[in-house]
């Protein structure tokens, strides 16, 4: 996705999407950790939740 920005809108748009994309994942991983879910599991749930949408697209 922050490529597709990057090459249309430039390298800085391309940046903030995928810096954005990182926070929603880092922010979406403390919350796993706070609901109780312990490392690969927390990892797994918050990748999915931060990046797994795109599969229904």
């Amino acid at each position: 996705m922050s490529t597709v920005v990057g090459r249309l809108a430039g390298p800085v748009a391309g940046a903030l999407v995928a810096g954005a994309f990182a926070a929603l994942f880092l922010v979406t991983l403390a919350v796993m950790r706070l609901r109780g879910a312990r490392g690969r599991e927390a990892t797994r749930r918050a990748y999915l939740f931060s990046f797994g949408w795109a599969n229904w697209i």
